[in-house]
């Protein structure tokens, strides 16, 4: 069977090799990843921002409609 001595050896080996990695976070910052349906993208707009855009729009769209100013109206 196996012997102390190389029982030893063995484990010896496994402490040698199980060195830590840390994880870089810039680099976790540059890639997009995937959890589940949830995709991050760090070039995207924050949600606030979306919405005023949002608002800003239809509140545009809408007064161009009381005015009656159709051709201005864009798709």
């Amino acid at each position: 069977m196996l012997d102390l001595e190389t029982v030893s050896n063995w484990k010896n080996e496994q402490n040698k090799n199980h060195k830590k990695i840390y994880k870089d976070p810039r680099r976790e910052k540059l890639l997009e990843y995937r959890k589940g349906f949830k995709s991050v993208h760090y070039d995207k707009e924050v949600k606030e921002v979306r919405k005023d855009d949002y608002r800003k729009y239809r509140n545009r769209m809408n007064h161009l409609i009381r005015i009656e100013k159709y051709e201005l109206i864009h798709k």
